[in-house]
């Protein structure tokens, strides 16, 4: 690498662990001021938990409620749909789990994540929320345990955010159960180039499929950052991804 380059990359880090500290002082003075609820969006009125605010860097849009807005229609579609049971395969603290748990009194909610913090972040997210007897929390989720489980249900949605993982999963040829499934797939093709088209090859026959793609933040859209300045405001909306995301979600035809 040259002299710039390195110069470059030095800059970049040192802006990086900047902007993460700032967040976590604009987080700090947001609970300060409504408490760790969510403020916004479907799962307003849900509590977060505490224990995650250092490891996890999206809790700030989350507690705003405008994180993953692109996805907020369809998770408005998954309740009004009412389905009985909802299986969250990378569910990290319990965002989409325990919301759709408060969401769907009626729904048993299965919950999948293979980092331990995270499975007691959702246990402990559960019982704040009093959903706890409906959510089942659990590590590394197979096709085969995928396919025991959907036919317990008779209106199945799958939610899947796993990091490449989905391409093991989301195989209607291990998981037969799956085509009586509605699905929301976060691809992570920057992991595996050939994720979205594999999946949409796969579902094209017995779903009717359309991508989201991951769209602009209006920062000043929340009452709570309309007094803050600029860099503050852009800071606290920020999802800090890796690159732009998708999402493929497949309706059962």
């Amino acid at each position: 690498m040259s002299e710039a380059g390195n110069h470059g990359a030095a800059i970049r880090q040192i802006v990086q662990a900047a902007a993460q500290a700032r967040r976590q002082d604009l987080l700090a003075a947001l609970v300060q001021e409504v408490g760790w609820i969510v403020q916004a969006g479907p799962f307003a009125g849900m509590a977060l938990q505490d224990r995650i605010s250092r490891a996890n860097g999206d809790l700030l849009p989350k507690l705003l409620g405008c994180y993953e807005a692109e996805l907020h229609s369809i998770i408005e579609e998954i309740v009004a749909a009412e389905p009985d049971l909802v299986v969250n395969v990378g569910a990290a603290e319990g965002y989409y789990a325990v919301g759709l748990a408060r969401l769907l009194p009626y729904a048993f909610i299965h919950v999948f994540d293979t980092d331990a913090g995270a499975q007691e972040a959702c246990r402990l997210a559960a019982a704040s929320n009093d959903v706890k007897a409906r959510v089942s929390v659990a590590g590394q989720c197979s096709p085969d345990l995928l396919q025991a489980i959907l036919p317990r249900g008779r209106t199945p949605v799958v939610i899947c955010d796993c990091e490449g993982y989905e391409r093991t999963l989301i195989d209607l040829q291990r998981v037969p159960a799956l085509r009586a499934a509605m699905l929301l797939i976060e691809c992570h093709d920057f992991i595996d180039a050939s994720v979205t088209q594999t999946l949409a090859d796969r579902l094209n026959a017995t779903h009717t499929l359309i991508g989201i793609r991951e769209g602009a933040r209006d920062p000043n859209s929340s009452p709570l950052l309309q007094r803050l300045e600029s860099l503050d405001r852009w800071l606290a909306v920020c999802e800090n991804r890796p690159t732009m995301m998708h999402w493929l979600v497949a309706r059962p035809k």
